[in-house]
């Protein structure tokens, strides 16, 4: 599961598709992407970033543990909570994107309130980070190491040393910059708005 490549994702991508007969238009349409984005991520030509995979779970119907090709996924009923995951070093899932390389925390455990996710930030610029990603729910950012700047829409941006933290509506335009000269290393922790709907975006 570490360190699957884009290749491997768009494979599984269009499997999923594919098994339910669906075209890149309707796929395309449901999630809310164009389709020459989509087209690009089965064809493995770009990683899909948290927005984007949100968008792609819920086009698809399927848990965001689905899309990382856990065997193990279910949506657990409430006769079985309690319950817990486990990851250990190796067993993340890795999703590198320009500005962030992602570690998804916990990735069998389908049905999650919470997305946990160690990241390194790897942008210095907002010139260079592109347009702001927003999506539904709320997020937790600490930072591990480091010095990251955060950018979030209509405020002054804030900058966060080692230890300290921020939580906000990720509805706000929002990104996160390294400061320095090497890049940060993050720990983020994201919410859907609604349980019912696997990873609602």
């Amino acid at each position: 599961m570490a360190g699957e490549d884009n290749f491997g994702f768009g494979v599984r991508l269009r499997a999923m598709r594919k098994q339910r007969r669906l075209t890149l238009k309707q796929v395309a349409d449901a999630c809310g992407l164009a389709i020459s984005t989509l087209s690009r991520v089965e064809r493995g030509q770009m990683s899909p970033t948290y927005d984007k995979l949100l968008q792609l779970a819920q086009g698809l119907g399927v848990d965001l543990a689905e899309l990382f090709g856990s065997s193990e996924a279910h949506v657990p009923s409430l006769a079985e909570t309690p319950r817990s995951a486990v990851s250990h070093l190796g067993q993340e899932y890795r999703v590198s994107t320009p500005n962030y390389d992602y570690r998804y925390l916990c990735p069998t455990l389908a049905g999650k309130s919470m997305v946990p996710a160690a990241a390194q930030v790897k942008t210095r610029s907002l010139t260079e980070f592109g347009p702001l990603i927003r999506h539904a729910g709320e997020e937790f950012l600490f930072v591990l190491a480091g010095r990251v700047e955060v950018y979030l829409e209509g405020k002054a941006p804030i900058i966060l040393n080692a230890g300290e933290s921020i939580y906000f509506d990720a509805s706000l335009g929002h990104a996160f910059l390294y400061v320095g000269e090497h890049p940060a290393e993050i720990l983020v922790v994201l919410s859907g708005d609604d349980r019912r709907q696997p990873f609602s975006d």
